[in-house]
């Protein structure tokens, strides 16, 4: 069976509720392509946990993450192709992989502000040639061309911004619901 899925960045734990639902369901993930197309095959029902790994800008500590999850939880990797993601399934509980859960949570936390920073750059560098580019007369051709690049732009910097916030949010949630616990 094949399932078309897409979630934003900072949505991860959605789509890990919705693996293992399928999961208990008894239909088991076999691959995954293009990042958001999930194949499943029919399986006997079971309680698995699944556990996924960015790797869109690999940092040092999801490369840690990964290496815990394969040694020490015993994870199982999940085929991938094209996907800015790294899947694990594992039959260890949720509480012993917390630690690797927040550290996951920082992680995209700092990513996302990275992808924020990297689209407000770019809109304001296209806005600085848009103006130059108005200022010397330049065709209407390109003033479009600019003027949709711009566009784009700060449509990635809201979106980027939004989750960035979303994602601080959560990961504030989460220091202190485990703070108090």
């Amino acid at each position: 069976m094949k399932v078309f899925k897409y979630f934003p960045l900072w949505k991860i734990e959605d789509i890990e509720r919705f693996l293992e639902s399928m999961e208990q369901k008894g239909y088991r993930l076999e691959k995954i392509k293009h990042s958001y197309f999930f194949y499943f095959k029919k399986s006997s029902p079971k309680q698995m946990n699944y556990f996924i790994s960015d790797k869109s800008f690999r940092g040092k500590s999801m490369g840690n993450c990964d290496y815990a999850l394969l040694s020490r939880y015993r994870a199982h990797p999940i085929e991938s192709t094209m996907c800015f993601y790294n899947m694990y399934r594992t039959k260890e509980c949720k509480e012993n992989l917390s630690l690797l859960y927040e550290v996951r949570m920082d992680y995209i936390r700092a990513n996302l502000f990275e992808r924020f920073l990297t689209a407000l750059f770019l809109a304001i560098f296209f806005s600085i040639l848009l103006f130059v580019s108005i200022i010397f007369q330049s065709n209407n051709q390109g003033i479009w061309i600019f003027g949709v690049i711009i566009g784009i732009c700060v449509c990635l910097t809201i979106y980027y911004f939004c989750g960035y916030l979303k994602q601080r949010n959560k990961c504030k949630n989460y220091e202190h619901d485990n703070f108090y616990r």
